[in-house]
């Protein structure tokens, strides 16, 4: 006989320590468990940003259910969803492979065990589990509609491939109009990379960032105990390292054939920023390119980017930049290596030495500006908040300005990163390239206070600028600062 509905609603959803960060989800999906109606989340994450971990942890709060789905065929995933149920209601039957026959006895079950009590189903992956039974998405629609619409069901379906999931709510699609929700898992931000590595100093946590970026699956892999050069050799320069070819299988699990759009990323990883570049240095016209860039862009490994002035919609100052850091450095410094088989012939720690040390300052003067970027979103120590943050360069690109902030009351910061040393002529290109850029900017935007902003990771500026900081006239930041929003 199915249990009576509980008399005191859902459990509370205890956030246990083991899930850093993620707040925000946690909060969000105690609030939905604690409702009496039923909701239907969409969660989107890309591969090791947590999502099944916190997800996962979620369930076992609140006694839900929780299935990851892989590459298998229809009758096998729904057998291994059979067994899950079957352990969750200690159904032995169902526990020892007695599955369901089709979805609809499943959801069923479910129906009739949850009488009426809140109940939380996690599909986690779910874009294997479409692939394999094209008519899920119509099933789930009709027992929403039909079977949860009174009930206290809480459903999340999950995945790591952004366009599958993104399709599953567009208007041609069965379950269009049903999410109550979404929940997105994206990579951590600065701050939170020091709770991986809490000995490090600021610098070497910037470092962290620049080279495993914000994926806490990979943060998690760094060891506490060992100091930078030994993390990056063990991880990603050691051939059997658990990074060494993430970055060069990481679209396998989306694309059979990924030959160009691994290519791309190389391209922009080393340096063709434009698309012109991009073609160029792939070897392939532009319009071959054009729908793998698209995919990369909705997959978020790729970002395009344009001026902070410019209309994003007809802008043709485009550029292209990786989004993960991880990448970035990849491809940067070890793709390189194993072409040239050094990575099989040379130790790894003489690799991080060798091949990786005497770039690593210019690789990181470009991952310090993202940062910086970042971080001026997110602060609250600045004179205003932003209501757009971005970049800026000219028609020539010979004038860049590294982070430009626009605040609603017109207000204007102006900002040059440096990951070394902050000088007199930084300060002099500084003020010149802001009056070039508040010339750009549209009439309605001008006439508020101008704020100059100088990043140094070292903290290391010259006497004038020292003095301009402590004058207050321009603001000084550092690595220490960017650790704390």
């Amino acid at each position: 006989m199915p249990p009576r509905p509980s008399s005191q609603g859902a459990a509370a959803a205890v956030k246990p320590a083991e899930v850093i960060n993620r707040d925000a989800i946690w909060s969000e999906l105690a609030t939905v468990w604690a409702r009496p109606d039923p909701a239907l989340l969409i969660g989107l994450g890309r591969r090791r940003a947590g999502k099944s971990w916190v997800l996962a942890r979620f369930a076992r709060a609140v006694n839900g259910i929780y299935y990851q789905a892989t590459k298998r065929t229809e009758t096998e995933q729904l057998a291994a969803l059979s067994r899950i149920v079957g352990q969750h209601y200690k159904d032995a039957a169902l526990a020892r492979g007695t599955g369901f026959g089709t979805w609809e006895d499943l959801f069923g079950y479910l129906t009739d065990r949850a009488a009426g009590a809140p109940l939380l189903l996690i599909l986690d992956e779910f874009p294997y589990l479409a692939d394999a039974a094209p008519a899920l998405p119509s099933i789930l629609q009709s027992v929403w509609d039909h079977h949860w619409v009174g009930s206290r069901m809480k459903v999340v379906l999950a995945g790591s491939h952004f366009t599958a999931m993104r399709r599953l709510e567009e208007v041609d699609q069965p379950l269009y109009g049903r999410r109550t929700g979404r929940l997105h898992f994206p990579p951590f931000h600065l701050e939170y990379v020091r709770a991986f590595v809490p000995d490090y100093d600021a610098r070497d946590v910037l470092l962290a960032h620049g080279i495993f970026g914000g994926l806490p699956g990979h943060l998690a892999l760094l060891r506490r105990d060992e100091d930078l050069a030994t993390n990056v050799a063990r991880l990603i320069l050691d051939p059997s390292g658990r990074l060494a070819d993430d970055a060069e299988r990481m679209l396998d699990a989306f694309l059979r054939e990924a030959d160009v759009h691994y290519s791309i990323i190389q391209a922009i990883a080393t340096g063709a920023q434009t698309w012109k570049d991009i073609t160029q240095r792939v070897g392939k016209p532009g319009g071959s390119l054009s729908r793998p860039m698209k995919w990369l862009e909705e997959m978020q490994f790729v970002a395009r980017i344009i001026p902070v002035t410019e209309n994003p919609r007809t802008s043709r100052r485009t550029r292209y930049r990786i989004v993960d850091h991880y990448v970035a450095f990849w491809h940067r410094f070890v793709a390189p290596l194993l072409a040239g088989g050094e990575t099989s012939l040379t130790p790894a720690d003489a690799l991080w030495a060798g091949r990786v040390v005497p770039g690593l300052d210019d690789y990181m003067g470009h991952a310090f500006e993202e940062m910086c970027r970042a971080w001026v979103g997110r602060t609250s120590r600045l004179p205003f908040r932003p209501s757009r943050v971005g970049a800026w360069w000219d028609t020539t690109s010979q004038n860049e300005v590294d982070i430009v902030a626009l605040g609603a009351q017109r207000e204007l910061l102006v900002g040059e990163c440096k990951w070394g040393s902050f000088d007199d002529d930084d300060l002099t290109k500084l003020r010149t390239r802001a009056a070039l850029l508040h010339a750009e900017l549209p009439k309605a935007a001008q006439g508020g206070p101008l704020i100059l902003a100088c990043f140094s990771a070292r903290g290391d500026w010259s006497p004038s600028v020292a003095r301009a900081i402590q004058a207050g006239t321009v603001l000084g930041f550092t690595a220490e600062d960017l650790l704390t929003v």
